[in-house]
């Protein structure tokens, strides 16, 4: 079915960015459960299964998860751009709260850096594409299944339906949700209460689980240089400043004066994560290296 979600006035002014810590701990419950759905994640899965089973009623969670509709108290819309996990937890039955809580420990927490580093970059991406070109531009380029026309996101329109299902979020606004585990599909809140929700898979899932390799052409070392025109090519996905430059063979000094270069001149965007500094190419970049 077909979703229409009308956006205007105050709610298109209170469209903002955030992440939930319990729905990706959700969705990689189901990746496991239908690893074929999440083919992107199979590096993934193939780790987790062996430590799944140190999980005291993970088939509880596996049943509630097991329909194509997922229990809205599992799909929380974050209220801040990185609620707590115990904040979201709030209202879930303890006993399913106790289930998630262990599934994020064991399969989701030993990779929550890497995967907040990729939900950030994605804000930040979302951000500098806001800041030059518009929400219309954001809202085109979330997704496949995801359009804007006529002042209202429309999500699913070449699915068949006599009549779309329309949700008001004229007052409410709406949280624009990068996700990882939600890959291939997005998804939206069809009756929320309070700000809608549409979670959508973030740039640069495929990097996620393997190291990136080095996309250089002659030209574009030509232009900027081989070993600027490598780190480009390694920023596909998030990456330190110290990752950076043993990829590279370089010190880290000499990685950041080339970030400094790439960053002026708008093709790397660089934010802080705790006492680490990320960089990751922009769309300007991606366009130089296609």
């Amino acid at each position: 079915m077909a979703v229409r979600i009308s956006l205007a006035g105050v709610g298109l002014a209170r469209v903002r960015f955030a992440y939930s810590p319990v729905f990706e701990t959700v969705m990689a419950v189901d990746g496991l459960r239908v690893p074929g759905a999440h083919a992107v994640h199979l590096p993934w899965v193939s780790w987790a299964r062996g430590r799944a089973g140190s999980v005291k009623d993970l088939d509880v969670l596996l049943d509630l998860v097991a329909g194509p509709v997922k229990p809205a108290v599992l799909m929380p819309v974050p209220d801040v751009r990185m609620p707590d996990l115990e904040a979201e937890l709030t209202g879930v039955p303890a006993r399913v709260a106790d289930v998630v809580r262990a599934c994020h420990e064991v399969l989701v927490a030993p990779f929550w850096s890497r995967i907040t580093a990729l939900l950030e970059a994605d804000i930040a991406f979302r951000a500098s594409v806001l800041a030059e070109r518009g929400v219309e531009a954001v809202f085109g380029d979330l997704h496949p299944e995801v359009s804007w026309s006529g002042g209202e996101l429309v999500l699913y329109a070449d699915r068949r339906a006599d009549q779309p299902h329309r949700v008001d979020l004229s007052e409410a606004g709406l949280v624009l949700s990068p996700s990882v585990f939600c890959w291939p599909r997005a998804w939206a809140a069809v009756d929320p209460v309070g700000p809608g929700v549409v979670r959508y898979p973030a740039r640069g899932i495929g990097t996620l689980w393997e190291e990136p390799a080095p996309v250089v052409g002659d030209e574009l070392a030509a232009l900027i240089g081989r070993t600027r025109a490598a780190l480009l090519g390694l920023l596909s996905a998030p990456m330190s400043t110290t990752e950076l430059a043993s990829r590279l063979g370089v010190t880290a000094g000499a990685v950041s004066q080339h970030v400094a270069v790439l960053r002026a001149a708008r093709l790397v965007t660089t934010r802080r994560e705790g006492r680490t500094m990320l960089h990751m190419r922009t769309a300007r970049a991606d366009a130089l290296i296609g």
